[in-house]
């Protein structure tokens, strides 16, 4: 994990709010220079991957980070593995010691196998040619959802006592070194090392739900590009973009 230091950025603070990605978004077309955070004690329109709805009851910390040209445009595919690392970092620091804080492709965050964040990149490209970059995190710090179709958490189920600042300030900090660390593409092979090192499933078997098929085999990695790659039955290992992943006992 890159050296500590305290986390450098402005902030917007708001009560409740359609989405802090809306209002990120809002901002880079209104002329910010980027590198602004967007906080909510609540989202009324809180969504996640694939247009889904993410709960946003008060007492969880809703954050977007925006900026603008952050990486070529043939290296963004590669920032979701980026926030997961940050988020699943800081998301540490606030579990019981032996608690597993675990990454599931593309940028899930578990702990001992519960979901506990949201997370949405969004592009949009400015009449300006330049492209802004939203980073939206949904963390459960006092509530998780009691209605879910799969195992869920909050980090006051795991024990932490404190409110939504202290987790705000280290998601800022581990969201700052590692996009630093990034460098624009540069070194995505050490952020590839370490999401690997807490990825869950490598290895097992992994059923790939994709828009025209179903594909079930072994999780072998990911590949230079932040792709799955599932191996099949008959030897094929097939590279996969975008789909709903499961393991074993894990949330999709």
């Amino acid at each position: 994990m890159a050296a500590a230091s305290a986390p450098t950025y402005r902030r917007l603070a708001f009560g409740d709010v359609s989405s802090t990605n809306t209002i990120a978004l809002e901002a880079a077309r209104s002329g910010d220079a980027g590198d602004l955070w967007v906080t909510a004690e609540r989202q009324i329109e809180g969504r996640g991957r694939m247009g889904r709805r993410w709960s946003s009851e008060a007492g969880n910390l809703f954050a977007s980070w925006m900026g603008i040209d952050v990486t070529p445009a043939h290296e963004l595919a590669k920032l979701p593995f980026v926030a997961a690392l940050a988020v699943r970092n800081a998301i540490e620091r606030f579990v019981e010691p032996g608690a597993r804080v675990q990454t599931k492709w593309p940028n899930d965050i578990l702990v001992d196998g519960k979901k506990i964040v949201g997370i949405l990149l969004e592009t949009s490209r400015l009449t300006t040619g330049h492209t802004v970059l939203v980073l939206g995190c949904g963390i459960n710090v006092d509530h998780h959802p009691e209605d879910a179709p799969y195992p869920v958490t909050s980090l006051r189920a795991e024990g932490y006592r404190s409110g939504t600042q202290d987790v705000f300030e280290a998601l800022a900090l581990e969201w700052q070194c590692q996009l630093k660390r990034f460098d624009r593409g540069a070194n995505f092979g050490e952020i590839r090392r370490d999401w690997l090192s807490h990825a869950v499933g490598i290895g097992g078997p992994c059923t790939a739900r994709l828009t025209d098929r179903t594909l079930e085999g072994r999780f072998e990695a990911i590949d230079a590009d932040g792709r799955l790659l599932l191996a099949l039955a008959d030897g094929r290992i097939i590279p996969i973009s975008a789909g709903d992943i499961f393991f074993s006992s894990s949330a999709p």
